[in-house]
Order: C-alpha cells, then structure tokens, then sequence
C-alpha cells in the first residue's frame, strides 16, 4: 500500500498493480469472478467485461483457473480490490498429473 503525509497523519492512496492469481469462484448469474493473490488480501472482483480472453465462452472464467490480472482499489463487488483486466493463462494451467 502507498501511503502519504498529510497534515500529520498517513492517508492511504489508491495501489494498483498486475499479478498471476487464482480464480476462486466464477458466477454465471452475475458476470464476474473473484480471484485471490497474496498482493490483493481479500479478495479481487473481475467483471467478465473486463476479461481480454477465454477459452470458456465470452469471457467466463472457471473455479481453479490461472489469470494474469490488473488490480486497483477501491474495490466491487463488496471485496476490497477490482480487475481493471484479466487475461487467462493458459501456460500456467495445472494439469493432472502434472
């Protein structure tokens, strides 16, 4: 988290980064995933608009797929950060016995 100075006190600042995460939980109902990295503690709200590839229809996601993800803050969907873009990672996918 980036954190400024102001009047004497710390004021967080908006943080935003891009790192491979998990999808956790895909809702067809809604349009949108969560996905867990360690960079977004509790959670990342990802839109399938914001989604740029899926080999799963237009821009679902599945539970246990590999993303690469832009994060910002604040967050959605009642999780404390949000997908600016999601791209699937189709080279880091677990496969059995592998």
């Amino acid at each position: 988290m980036i954190r400024t100075v102001a009047a004497g006190s710390l004021a967080d600042v908006a943080a935003s980064g891009t790192t491979i995460g998990t999808v956790v939980r895909w809702d067809d109902d809604r349009g949108a995933a969560v996905i867990e990295a360690p960079e977004v503690p509790g959670g990342c709200w990802a839109d399938r608009s914001v989604v740029v590839h899926s080999t799963v229809g237009a821009g679902a996601l599945r539970a246990g797929q590999v993303v690469e993800f832009e994060w910002t803050e604040p967050g959605d969907g009642g999780l404390p950060f949000r997908a600016l873009r999601v791209t699937p990672r189709e080279d880091l996918q677990a496969t059995l016995g592998g």
